[in-house]
């Protein structure tokens, strides 16, 4: 039985190893291919979309009631809190249910979807690092995750500052700006690293974001519903919400009803992201680098 190559018309040629002749990305430059490939990736998903876009709309509401407080102090209304205020409660209040959603979709699943589908030979086969990896993979992560935060936060922090009564108010407000970003970074890395922590463990995408999901939502009800009924606020620096809104409080000068100080939950935070960190890169210390 004759084979199916020499039945052709056409030859194979042999033109012999030809190497790469051109440009070569630098070791530190490669992680920039993972970020753009992780975040194609995520674009293409309608659920990452559709999440963007519903979270504007919050944004416009508080904008509104910015507006009309601002109106109501200029004609000399008792106005109870400072407009400004509004940045933080759009961002804790309003956007944590899309930057959580956002997390659920690109930051849990993204290791243990590698690990299912062995897409660590594919990537650590070549002269990625696994700093490389878990760079480009956390960037384009916080990329959606901190436009969620961010860009509400920002754009109603520079409406208070242009809407200002005259230039001492303006001045006053500016700070407004660096707090936005500040704690949308801190936000954003509380969204991002646990969850990547979490996906280490699995190579079930479905459940490490149940866990996820189980790990954001049952603590912050059990701790501050003990810590309330045993009047004993520390049990709440479990909670990575809680945390989040007590270093918000403070950030932007929230009156609140807890006693403790703003070191209390930052130094918490702080901990659960730090270890949540460390246990990522001991666990991509374990894969083999073929290289």
């Amino acid at each position: 039985m004759k084979s199916a190559i020499t039945d052709q018309k056409s030859p194979i040629r042999d033109l012999g190893y030809k190497p790469y002749d051109g440009p070569r990305l630098s070791h530190r430059g490669r992680f920039q291919v993972l970020f753009r490939r992780n975040l194609a990736l995520a674009w293409a998903s309608t659920l990452v979309k559709v999440d963007l876009i519903l979270s504007m709309f919050p944004m416009v509401v508080c904008a509104v009631i910015m507006y009309l407080k601002l109106a109501a102090q200029k004609r000399g209304l008792p106005i109870k809190e400072d407009p400004g205020l509004w940045v933080f409660n759009c961002i804790f209040w309003c956007q944590i249910w899309f930057a959580f959603t956002m997390s659920l979709l690109v930051a849990a699943p993204t290791i243990s979807a590698d690990v299912r589908s062995g897409a660590f030979q594919f990537y650590f086969a070549r002269p990625v690092s696994r700093m490389a990896y878990l760079l480009g993979k956390v960037l384009s992560a916080a990329v959606l995750i901190a436009s969620i935060l961010a860009i509400p936060g920002l754009l109603l922090a520079i409406m208070r500052v242009a809407l200002a009564a005259d230039g001492g108010d303006a001045l006053t407000q500016l700070p407004l700006l660096l707090k936005t970003i500040l704690y949308s970074v801190l936000f954003t890395a509380t969204l991002i690293l646990p969850a990547f922590a979490l996906g280490a463990l699995s190579r079930q995408p479905g459940y490490v974001q149940g866990g996820w999901a189980a790990l954001f939502f049952l603590p912050w009800l059990l701790g501050e519903g003990i810590a309330a009924a045993t009047e004993i606020p520390y049990i709440a620096l479990i909670s990575l919400p809680t945390n989040l809104r007590w270093i918000g409080e403070a950030l932007f000068g929230v009156p609140s009803s807890h006693d403790l100080a703003w070191y209390w939950p930052t130094g918490a935070l702080l901990l659960i992201v730090g270890c949540a960190t460390w246990w990522v890169i001991r666990r991509l210390d374990r894969v083999e680098v073929f290289s």
